[in-house]
């Protein structure tokens, strides 16, 4: 399962480092190159919950399959585009079949566990989905297209797609579906406190994490003069790094450590980090190291969430419909964050005045975790 995790989280990153040359091949734009970035963010927003209760309603396996396929399909359906609306209608299938396979999977991880203490290890590792394979496509990305260009690098991923639907449908067992009506479960997920604050937490946790690596290269370029190729080297470790912190919040999770002062932590040790890296004073290596520090620290908070959505369902099939819900927010917040910044940084005279947005989100964030921690101590106790 997190194989096909993995193919999934390079679809989210493809983008980046073949717009260069998609652009000089097609002709595109700024504007139509920056829809075919946020293409999955747009869908994200707009259709995950939705999936979430298609998924919870008629089988999360069945669903998560046709996800991983959608996305294959809309691959290939990219490589052979000979223009910028079938590019983006190809990106907006990729986009289905991405939130599909993305609210099923933590249901799935779920029910393969036998404890809780097993819960929260399985969905921490599941939370490091997103940059394992993010980072992996950032570095494959130089070598498959200079061997075979954007399109060549297109059709590997849509392989690694198909290869994963072919052993995601092997090796994971399905799940029961079909008891709950949908409309029930939107009702019931939305009357959920957890769920709302988590899909909350979620989204500042994005709006953060996302903003530091999109314009991270940027700024080792403008105010370090750091070549093209550099820069991306260190943001794909910046996005690296973070898989340790997910591993390491579903480790202490299983270790008993509480959720809510777990996400304080994190959230208050990411706003430290943030304040030193946006520091003029520090020397160039001091706030790269603290770049470092801020995407493992933060990492503990997506572990926390997706361990936490099975103690916030009101039954199992309402997990993906919870999932949805955040991972809608979180959309959200990878939309929104990156482009507040830029605009504050731009009209307020430089990357120093984004600290104080970035402090709000995590302020924000570590209220998430003392609300949350409250609301589960109410809860009753679950395996």
């Amino acid at each position: 399962m997190f194989a096909a995790g993995i193919a999934a989280g390079a679809y989210m990153t493809k983008v980046a480092p073949a717009l260069p040359a998609m652009r000089a091949e097609l002709g595109l734009t700024l504007v139509e190159s920056g829809l075919i970035a946020t293409t999955f963010n747009i869908m994200g927003m707009v259709v995950g919950m939705v999936a979430g209760v298609v998924c919870d309603r008629f089988g999360h396996k069945r669903l998560a399959l046709a996800g991983l396929m959608v996305m294959a399909l809309g691959g290939l359906a990219g490589a052979a585009a000979s223009g910028f609306v079938v590019l983006l209608l190809s990106r907006f299938l990729e986009g289905i079949g991405f939130v599909l396979f993305a609210v099923c999977a933590p249901t799935l991880m779920s029910a393969s566990t036998a404890s809780a203490r097993d819960r929260a290890r399985a969905l921490g590792l599941w939370s490091a989905y997103m940059p394992t394979g993010g980072t992996l496509a950032l570095l494959a990305a130089p070598l498959l297209i200079g061997a075979s260009g954007w399109r060549g690098f297109w059709v590997a991923l849509a392989a690694v797609a198909a290869a994963a639907a072919l052993l995601f449908a092997r090796a994971v067992p399905p799940t029961r579906y079909g008891e709950v009506r949908s409309l029930r479960l939107v009702v019931e997920t939305l009357a959920s406190a957890g769920n709302l604050v988590m899909a909350v937490l979620f989204a500042c946790y994005v709006a953060q994490w996302s903003s530091v690596m999109l314009w991270l290269p940027t700024f080792l370029t403008e105010e370090y003069a750091v070549a093209s190729g550099a820069a991306a080297f260190a943001t794909a470790l910046m996005v690296l790094v973070n898989v340790p912190g997910n591993l390491l919040g579903g480790w202490l999770l299983s270790r008993g450590v509480p959720r809510g002062p777990l996400i304080i932590a994190g959230a208050l040790l990411a706003a430290a980090c943030e304040a030193g890296m946006l520091a003029t004073s520090l020397p160039g290596a001091l706030r790269f190291g603290l770049v470092l520090a801020f995407s493992v620290t933060a990492g503990v908070i997506p572990a926390s969430i997706f361990a936490g959505l099975p103690m916030h369902a009101r039954t199992p099939q309402h997990i993906a419909t919870a999932n949805g819900l955040v991972l809608q927010a979180s959309q959200a917040g990878q939309f929104v964050g990156p482009l507040a910044l830029a605009w504050i940084a731009t009209r307020f005279g430089g990357w120093d005045a984004a600290l104080w947005p970035m402090l709000a989100f995590a302020a924000l964030a570590a209220c998430c975790g003392a609300l949350l921690g409250r609301i589960e101590k109410r809860l009753p106790a679950r395996r």
